[in-house]
């Protein structure tokens, strides 16, 4: 959770005028995100950030100029996948309230206030309210509520979780260190070789140092962020580099299968083999068989929903 001494403005398409301050942290509205709500069969929160993606791309709009921000939050025995605009918002408060980027600290989300929304709608002007339909957090007309009663945002409903805003500058920019992709695989393929490499009384130091550096460098390229490399770096020193190769060729493999009409919906790492599951579009079926098939890969069809295994060796 991030602290934050910012005026908390609940941000809507309405919003007009607000009181002048230093800093800003925006509270989202259903207007500024999309939301969806998944049971995944994955422990922690960076493996199911990286479905993010997947999970939301028939949900977003492909605008040009606009990248997503992704955030993903546990919610009971699932999770919450969001995905925002950053663009969007600083061109929204911009127009409206004269509220520059480097002026937002951070963000939230509507379905954050469940809790209260549960109990009564939020007003958001005498013609809107935030309500929950369908347990969402959604803006209706009040007159399509038989509420009487609302409750009125104020600082007191600041959600305890807080979202640092990514500017859509750092956003945009990631597409950029993709053309350094090559060198950061390489680093983090030298680290987890020191990783195997290293013995003895200073084994257990040169691990957390590793371990710190490559947190770093999952801050700067998400986009490297596999399963696999962290498996290998944090849980598995002690098996050899030649299974790890196999490992990430198989994962490899795995990837390539992944596409629109081709949603990864979990990944399985055992001892001998992986394990995928994939949502495939009955128009690919044929070729995704195909091309798993040729790579080797025990395919298992049920309906569109295709498990994947491919055995270590």
């Amino acid at each position: 959770m991030f602290n934050s001494n910012g005026k908390l403005i609940l941000l809507h398409n309405n919003l007009k005028e607000i009181k002048k301050a230093s800093r800003y942290d925006l509270l989202l509205s259903p207007q500024f995100y999309i939301v969806k709500r998944e049971q995944l069969p994955v422990k922690y929160a960076f493996q199911a950030k990286k479905l993010a993606p997947s999970i939301l791309e028939d949900l977003l709009p492909n605008e040009h100029g606009y990248e997503y921000e992704y955030v993903v939050q546990k919610d009971g025995d699932a999770w919450l996948f969001f995905a925002y605009r950053p663009k969007e918002i600083e061109n929204f408060v911009k127009g409206c309230c004269r509220i520059k980027a480097s002026q937002i600290g951070n963000i939230y989300f509507a379905d954050q206030l469940k809790p209260v929304l549960e109990k009564l709608p939020i007003g958001i002007d005498e013609y809107y309210a935030l309500t929950l339909v369908d347990g969402f957090a959604t803006i209706v007309p009040r007159k399509m509520l038989s509420s009487e009663k609302y409750a009125k945002f104020t600082n007191k409903l600041r959600p305890n979780k807080a979202i640092k805003f990514k500017p859509s500058s750092r956003v945009g920019a990631a597409s950029e260190d993709l053309s350094k992709s090559a060198i950061v695989a390489s680093v983090l393929l030298g680290l987890l070789g020191i990783a195997f490499a290293v013995e003895g009384v200073g084994y257990s130091k040169a691990i957390k140092q590793n371990n710190s550096k490559v947190e770093e460098l999952f801050d700067k390229y998400p986009q490297l962020q596999s399963k696999i490399t962290r498996d290998s770096i944090k849980g598995k020193y002690s098996k050899i580099e030649k299974k790890q190769r196999a490992i990430r060729e198989d994962i490899d493999l795995f990837s390539q299968l992944s596409s629109k009409n081709a949603l990864l919906n979990s990944l399985e790492l055992k001892d001998n083999e992986i394990i995928a599951n994939y949502s495939v579009d009955s128009k690919e079926l044929k070729k995704f068989k195909s091309v798993a098939s040729s790579a080797k890969l025990k395919v298992k069809p049920s309906g569109n929903r295709i498990t994947v295994e491919g055995a270590i060796k």
